[in-house]
């Protein structure tokens, strides 16, 4: 069976489209209509993907082992954190992935930790109902728009390239609902761009990216952030050094105490943060 791509355009030419962000989300909202319509197919090493799961570049034997290795690996971050804050997968009664997308993530925890120890949530709501049905986990509401907040409802909660995108106050925010939802001796991940992706920034290719403005940002208020001009929503590219995440953690969480940091571990490119709740 001949590979097949969930990116349609070229990127030189999507590079043009995202210049009118009329056009682009025209294009985006009909590209997930069709991915929707679509559904899931089987794909060979995998199983079942959605269509509209961006992070399966295409069914290529060496895209889809990228897939699962990058999933693999992030998990194996999550047992090292666990056993960092001296717990293991049997302690964790209840897990929660915040920003799941169509469960690349959960697709391999569910080897380690059963689908029904196991939440989910998303902006996108069908990633997040896919997710859950395909592996057996939950579907919670977005901490942000929930009607009741979680209490003291999870082990461990887990943020991969979440905060990577939002600014500042949405990271105070769900960072604090973040720590209310944790039980005392729960484990909170989350990865970061941080100062060696500040100096590699060419390697994400947005057209529209002031490398130079990054840095010096960085070296001045140990942030950065700058919506993707082609969105409408507040999302975009995200930096931090470790001493601004650690002033953000003491803002939003106080009652979290850090247990371990590792710049760049996931991809290359990505700190990693792992915290405890006392």
């Amino acid at each position: 069976m001949p590979s097949l791509s969930t990116k349609l355009i070229p990127p030189g030419m999507l590079n043009v489209i995202k210049r009118s962000p009329a056009l682009y989300a025209v294009g985006r909202k009909a590209r997930f209509a069709l991915g929707s319509r679509l559904g899931a197919r089987p794909v060979a090493g995998i199983g079942r993907a959605h269509y509209n799961d961006f992070m399966l570049t295409s069914t290529a034997p060496d895209r889809v082992a990228s897939y699962t290795t990058g999933a693999r690996q992030f998990v194996d971050i999550l047992e090292t954190a666990l056993k960092e804050a001296g717990r293991d997968w049997d302690s964790v009664g209840r897990a929660l992935e915040i920003g799941c997308g169509y469960g690349r993530i959960v697709r391999e925890l569910s080897r380690r930790l059963p689908g029904d120890r196991i939440a989910v949530c998303d902006v996108i709501d069908e990633g997040a109902r896919f997710t859950a049905s395909e592996f057996g986990a939950t579907q919670v509401p977005v901490m942000e728009r929930a009607a009741v907040k979680p209490s003291g409802a999870y082990d461990l909660i887990y943020l991969l390239s979440v905060y990577t995108h939002l600014p500042r106050d949405f990271v105070v925010s769900n960072l604090r609902d973040v720590a209310r939802a944790l039980k005392p001796g729960g484990v909170a991940v989350f990865t970061i761009h941080g100062q060696g992706s500040a100096e590699t920034a060419e390697r994400y290719e947005q057209y529209w990216l002031d490398k130079p403005a990054v840095l010096a940002a960085m070296a001045r208020d140990g942030y950065y952030y700058a919506r993707y001009p082609y969105y409408t929503d507040e999302y975009g590219l995200t930096w931090f050094t470790t001493e601004a995440v650690e002033r953000l953690v003491a803002e939003a969480a106080p009652e979290l105490e850090r247990v371990s940091y590792r710049p760049m571990q996931l991809d290359a490119h990505q700190d990693v943060f792992v915290y405890r709740k006392r």
